[in-house]
């Protein structure tokens, strides 16, 4: 992955969709702590990947802790 692009924020969904870390069900929309980790590789094939966190997932991995990705999101 050459030089990927990383952003994080809220982004509301309109349908229940599992954390990607810890596999909670719940309604992101409704969920104010929810986020959306992008990470965007560039160059000739450029992947996009996903992950939602919880925000107990998003608290814990913002604070240093390791977490590990078991879904991708499609948006």
């Amino acid at each position: 992955m050459n030089n990927p692009t990383l952003s994080i924020k809220h982004f509301p969904l309109n349908r229940n969709e599992p954390c990607s870390i810890c596999g909670a069900i719940f309604v992101p929309a409704e969920d104010s702590g929810s986020r959306v980790l992008r990470i965007v590789a560039t160059g000739t094939n450029p992947d996009t990947y996903n992950v939602l966190m919880c925000g107990g997932c998003h608290s814990k991995w913002s604070h240093g802790v390791t977490v590990t990705c078991r879904t991708g999101l499609t948006l």
